[in-house]
């Protein structure tokens, strides 16, 4: 049996839909040109025409239902014949008229042939082949009429003429039936790609509504039991160390979401800076160590000496890439082991740097291989433990990679383990032009903010002022509350204040109104330093507010030591501005 490609599966579909879309104007048509033509035939000729053509396209209607059900060779097959049957009988009429000694019936049949002609252009080009099927016939017949006026008085030279209009007339309708075959060929494609996104959606939906509701059940849950304040001490550590790991698992789902916007808007951008390379790589893959015992897996880490202790990077991807391999490798491994190889080799003036990750883990089958790398994939085995995650997680880690110089590769075998390498280009640097350690606070230790002494907090969230006062408690700093950016423009009139943290959405007037009010008023108010604090992350969104003159940029949840860090950033430059 003769098997159809899917492409041509789908021209013929498209093409299906199409003429059946069109048999109502198409009965139209010949109905009103038989109707017309009665003044010049014979009704019995006319009326056994009609019918005829009727009786093809009730069968060509039946052939119609088929293959929207199924696209079938003999589907197919009878599609083409009673088209080409249709054609056919269809010029019956015109050619009769032409016949007729009269020259405005002979004018009449050409007129409709014409018309049949751009007809094939526009309605029957998204299948080639059921175009040309269907105009060469009219084009046949286009060639007898004008041959037989010419032969009545033209000469050579003007047949020949004729002859060059004719095939460039011909030409031209199939370059313009192949251009409408392409547009639709290209329209039928987007609109698969469209179907496709669409069901992505939908599927990504549905795993981030469970993936988000698995920590906020624990968050509700821990904070339930909290606020009853019936535990001991032992018990509310251990409670609100389940919130705290549950809020920063909601986190990173949420982060995964963000990078993959910022990936696919193209607005993605390392931030390459000094960072103690060593110390970065050990302490990412340790914090899995605690994780890996808990499951009683052997944790091993061999970071070589060709290891620059010093380098050039982005430090916060390269922890993101390296955790995510470590963290899947733990995940996905029930017994066994864990172990990281990291070695440096130089090469063009940097380091390649190589992060190995290999597991004893279920490893993968080759169909879950081929789609480890894909947007919200997972490669699931019913037989194992459930694991959480995006599927995301390793889609983002590659373009990292990539954007870092290098790749990850994998080798894995089912039942066996898996392999993950990333290769990184890394600019080794001396100690002289090691990046500088703050000093860390102790939990009682009164926090220096760089001469802050009084910030004005505007958030139309309660609880979001709370957090901050919370982080700041141990800060010599006077905090100023204001639900909204009108009642913060009142506070900044009425006093000066050393910083000012602003919400983004917010009523009556928003973050963005705020920011260009206070470059309006100018002075005093304009040259206030501002920290957006804001749950709007997206990467337009912080671009718009440093345009707007905001100082600093911080997306929600945001941490209590990013937050004092950010502070004392905004506050140095502040201090150098003014020197």
């Amino acid at each position: 049996m003769l098997t159809l490609s899917p492409d041509l599966r789908r021209s013929v579909s498209t093409q299906n839909d199409l003429v059946r879309a069109d048999l109502p104007s198409r009965f139209a048509s010949i109905t009103l040109m038989s109707i017309m033509s009665l003044y010049f035939l014979p009704i019995r000729t006319v009326a056994a025409i009609y019918c005829i053509y009727a009786f093809v396209e009730i069968i060509g209607l039946i052939v119609y239902k088929m293959l929207a059900r199924k696209v079938t060779f003999g589907a197919v097959l009878l599609f083409t014949s009673s088209a080409f049957c249709g054609v056919w009988i269809f010029n019956a009429i015109p050619v009769m008229l032409f016949l007729q000694p009269d020259p405005f019936p002979k004018l009449m049949g050409a007129m409709l042939l014409t018309i049949a002609l751009n007809h094939c252009v526009v309605a029957r080009a998204a299948w080639m082949f059921f175009g040309i099927l269907t105009a060469v016939p009219i084009i046949c017949v286009v060639g007898y009429m004008i041959g037989s006026l010419l032969y009545s008085f033209a000469d050579p030279i003007e047949i020949a003429i004729a002859g060059v209009v004719v095939v460039l007339g011909a030409a031209y309708m199939l370059n313009a039936m192949w251009a409408q075959h392409r547009l639709t060929s290209r329209l039928r494609e987007a609109l698969v790609e469209a179907e496709a996104g669409s069901r992505a959606k939908s599927r990504f939906l549905a795993s981030m509504s469970h993936e988000i509701r698995t920590p906020l059940n624990a968050i509700c849950g821990m904070s339930e039991l909290i606020e009853e304040g019936h535990s001991d001490a032992e018990l509310l550590q251990e409670r609100t160390h389940l919130l705290r790991k549950s809020a920063q698992a909601l986190t990173g789902i949420l982060d995964d979401i963000l990078d993959y916007a910022k990936i696919e808007s193209g607005h993605f951008a390392l931030n390459l800076d000094a960072a103690e390379l060593r110390l970065e790589i050990s302490s990412t893959v340790e914090m899995f160590r605690s994780q890996a015992a808990d499951k009683g897996l052997q944790f091993d880490i061999q970071l070589d000496a060709s290891v620059p202790t010093y380098a050039k990077c982005d430090a916060l991807r390269l922890r993101q890439v390296i955790g995510n391999l470590v963290s899947n490798a733990v995940k996905y491994t029930e017994k066994g082991v864990v172990s990281v190889n990291v070695w440096g080799e130089p090469q063009d003036g940097s380091t390649l740097l190589t992060v190995q990750v290999t597991d004893t883990g279920r490893g993968m089958t080759e169909e879950q291989a081929a789609h480890l790398f894909t947007e919200f994939y997972r490669a699931e085995d019913k037989t194992a433990p459930s694991v959480p995650g995006t599927g995301l997680g390793l889609s983002v880690a590659r373009h990292l990679a990539r954007l870092m110089g290098g790749d990850i590769t994998f080798a894995t075998r089912p039942a066996k383990g898996s392999s993950f390498t990333l290769a990184c280009q890394v600019e080794a640097l001396p100690a002289s032009e090691a990046p500088a350690i703050p000093a860390q606070a102790k939990p009682d230790e009164r926090q220096d903010l760089g001469g802050i002494r009084s910030v004005l907090l505007v958030d139309d969230t309660a609880s979001n002022r709370m957090v901050v006062r919370a982080f700041l408690n141990n800060s010599d700093v006077e905090i100023i509350d204001a639900g909204n950016g009108a009642e913060a423009l009142e506070q900044l009139e009425e006093r000066s204040v050393d910083l000012v943290l602003l919400d983004m959405k917010m009523p009556v007037m928003d973050g963005q109104e705020t920011l260009i009010e206070m470059a309006r008023r100018g002075g005093r108010i304009s040259a206030t330093p501002v920290i957006m604090l804001t749950a709007n992350a997206a990467p337009e969104d912080q671009e718009l507010c440093r345009s707007l003159g905001a100082a600093g940029y911080l997306a929600k949840p945001v941490k209590k030591s990013v937050l004092l860090s950010e502070m004392r950033r905004v506050a140095s430059a502040r201090s150098s501005k003014v020197a």
